[in-house]
C-alpha cells in the first residue's frame, strides 16, 4: 500500500509538472560558431536545417567529452505553449472515439478537419505511426489518455510499483526567464548511465487530443541522465537521453541518420527528449 501510494503522488507530481502554464516561449534560432579547435565534425552548421527540433540528436561519443575541454552541443529543448496544445480527455471519453487509420474519415469529419489540411495529413500520420506493428525486439503502443498510457506501461515494462519517471527539467535563476531556445550547451558533469533498466519513451503527438506514442526495445538501448549548462551559464538542464544501439532495422528515411550523417547499423542513435516528453523506466 505504502509503495503504491508513493507512486501515485509521483505521478500526480508528474502530471502537474507537464501541465503547468509557462507564460514565455521562444523559438529563435541562434548561430553557432565554429570555434577554432571545434573537432565534431558531425554537429550541424547554422542553416543546414530550418527545424531546430532536429537538433536532439547526437552520437554515443557526444558522451564521453572531456569536461575540462569544454566541448558543446547545440541543442534545441522546446516547450510547447499550454494553451495551444490539445486537450487531455478521460479514458471513457477517448474510449468513445474510435482510433484507427480505417475511420480517418469520421475522425476528420467528427472533428470538423479537413483532410487536406496540415492537421488533417498530420493526424494521418499519427494514426498510421501508432497502428504500425513494432519491429522484431521493439515494444511500442500509443496511449489516448492518461490512464490508458499508465496502464499500457505496466502491462509493456512491469506491473510494479517501481515505475519511475524521468522528463526533461529547465531552470534558471529567479532573475532570469527561460529560454526555449537552440542553445550551446555543455555537460556539468559526466552522464550518468543507468544501468539494468527497462525503458519506454513517449513523445507527443500531433492529433486533436492529447497522445502519447511509446515505444522502446527489449534490449539494446542504454539510458543516461544528463546535466547540462548553456554556454551563457543561466540555463541548467536536466533530464534522460537514450541510446538506440542497434538501428539496422530502421526506416532508411529516418530524419536521425540525415541528421548525423550515417547509415542504418552503422551507429547508434542517441537523442535528448523535448520537455513535454515522458520517459518510464523500470528494474
Amino acid at each position: 500500500m505504502a509503495s503504491t501510494l508513493r507512486f501515485s503522488v509521483t505521478f500526480l507530481t508528474l502530471l502537474f509538472s507537464l501541465w503547468v502554464v509557462e507564460v514565455h516561449t521562444s523559438r529563435k534560432l541562434i548561430s553557432i560558431k565554429e570555434e577554432e579547435d571545434q573537432t565534431i565534425s558531425h554537429l550541424l552548421k547554422d542553416g543546414e536545417f530550418d527545424d531546430p527540433s532536429l537538433y536532439m540528436f547526437f552520437r554515443i561519443n557526444d558522451l564521453k567529452y572531456d569536461l575540462k575541454s569544454g566541448s558543446k552541443l547545440p541543442i534545441f529543448f522546446n516547450k510547447d505553449d499550454p494553451q495551444k496544445l490539445p486537450p487531455l480527455i478521460t479514458r471513457q471519453e477517448a474510449d468513445l472515439i474510435p482510433f484507427t487509420t480505417s475511420k480517418l474519415d469520421f475522425l476528420l469529419s467528427h472533428f470538423s478537419i479537413s483532410k487536406d489540411s496540415p492537421q488533417g495529413k498530420a493526424m494521418k500520420e499519427t494514426l498510421e505511426r501508432c497502428n504500425y506493428k513494432p519491429m522484431e525486439g521493439q515494444l511500442k503502443f500509443c496511449g489516448t489518455s492518461l490512464e490508458s498510457m499508465l496502464d499500457l506501461v505496466k502491462e509493456t515494462i512491469g506491473s510494479n510499483a517501481d515505475l519511475k519517471v524521468m522528463t526533461t527539467k529547465v531552470t534558471v535563476p529567479t532573475q532570469n526567464t527561460v529560454s526555449y531556445a537552440l542553445h550551446n550547451y555543455t555537460f556539468v558533469e559526466a552522464p550518468k548511465e543507468l544501468f539494468g533498466v527497462k525503458m519506454l519513451g513517449c513523445h507527443r503527438m500531433p492529433y486533436p487530443y492529447a497522445v502519447y506514442y511509446c515505444h522502446g526495445h527489449k534490449s539494446g538501448s542504454r539510458v543516461f541522465e544528463v546535466n547540462l549548462v548553456s554556454d551563457n551559464g543561466r540555463q541548467r538542464v536536466v533530464g534522460p537521453a537514450v541510446c538506440h544501439m542497434d538501428t539496422s532495422m530502421w526506416n532508411t528515411d529516418h530524419v536521425a541518420f540525415k541528421v548525423l550523417k550515417i547509415e542504418p547499423g552503422t551507429a547508434p542513435v542517441c537523442h535528448f527528449f523535448p520537455l513535454d516528453n515522458i520517459v518510464w523506466l523500470t528494474k
